[in-house]
């Protein structure tokens, strides 16, 4: 029997089934459809801006604040309280909060103007094809032009890397382990 479904949003999923029995064992298969809306909803939360924050600001109005009288006689509950009350007055007047957009994602260490114009371009033939409006050979022009920039680019890249290991370790590690991460996507079942 299902006893709860946790996630970090409410309204993120819907449409939850119990299915059978997976093989020989005795949990159950869980069905259930991610809610895009919901999902939307949540890549406009503002985060905090620290590249723009005071934190000279930030240092001067908690140094004000009286901390061995402030939560005098009171208990660990209300004392945090208290000091939470004040960190977040300071937050609210010293950092700034900026929207997230997808847009800001990271790019890979290989993608540079010229390469993201080249790959914008292709986009716009593509779609030109599609709608009749340029031929199938300059799109695959277009297509070809931009896929040999991006081997390129990402064969120099990791030359570059290759040849600058023994100077700079970090960085070769950094591309190593970003490529052998596991990117964890969970696509909507088939219906």
């Amino acid at each position: 029997m299902l006893d709860l479904v946790l996630t970090n949003k409410e309204g993120l999923v819907g449409d939850v089934k119990l299915k059978g029995s997976l093989g020989c064992s005795d949990h159950e298969m869980v069905e259930f459809r991610i809610l895009r809306a919901a999902r939307r909803a949540h890549s406009k939360l503002p985060t905090l801006d620290f590249r723009r924050a005071d934190f000279g600001l930030f240092r001067d109005l908690l140094g004000r604040v009286p901390w061995d009288k402030a939560p005098e006689g009171r208990g660990a509950p209300d004392s945090w309280l208290i000091f939470k009350g004040h960190l977040l007055q300071a937050q609210e007047r010293c950092i700034p909060t900026k929207r997230k957009s997808s847009k800001s994602t990271k790019r890979p260490p290989w993608m540079n103007k010229e390469l993201l114009g080249k790959v914008k371009q292709k986009k716009e033939a593509y779609r030109g094809w599609k709608q009749g409006q340029v031929a199938w050979e300059e799109y695959r022009e277009t297509v070809r032009a931009a896929r040999d920039q991006v081997r390129k680019a990402k064969a120099l890249i990791e030359l570059n890397l290759a040849r600058d290991v023994k100077d700079s370790k970090k960085s070769f590690y950094r591309y190593v382990s970003e490529k052998r991460r596991m990117r964890g996507k969970c696509g909507s079942p088939p219906e």
